[in-house]
């Protein structure tokens, strides 16, 4: 297999959506503005993190993969949502309006009582960074 060839497949969409969001890598798929909105509601009970991913920009998948390494014990404590900004271009721009926070990808938002405590985007994307608000 050639270089871009293999550059391709590892940015491509063809079976990662599955993978990142499979029950053993703790992330939940946002499928409705109604469930942002239920996200939002929940984050006044527990921590709720959003991340905004393209699965066609490098960043992004350096960022999904170095934030697969928060512990078991954070996944446990929070709740992890991933919106793919390709397929999903309406409910990335909703949670940017409800928010109040510029749409960038890759970006995490980490909501607490209603409110976003912490964002970041590009290379701020990083586990310990978001580790630091949960």
């Amino acid at each position: 297999m050639n270089f871009f060839k293999t550059l391709g497949n590892i940015f491509s969409n063809q079976g990662r959506e599955e993978e990142l969001t499979s029950s053993e890598s703790g992330w939940n798929r946002v499928s409705s503005e109604k469930e942002v909105d239920e996200i939002i509601l929940s984050s006044n009970h527990k921590t709720q993190v959003l991340y905004k991913h393209s699965t066609r920009c490098a960043t992004s998948f350096f960022a999904l993969q170095n934030l697969k390494s928060i512990s078991e014990e954070k996944i446990k404590k929070t709740d992890f949502y991933l919106i793919d900004v390709i397929g999903q271009r309406n409910i990335a721009g909703y949670i940017s309006q409800q928010l109040h926070v510029r749409h960038e990808s890759p970006q995490v938002l980490i909501l607490r009582d209603g409110k976003v405590v912490w964002h970041g985007s590009h290379h701020m994307v990083q586990t310990d960074n978001v580790v630091r608000y949960l």
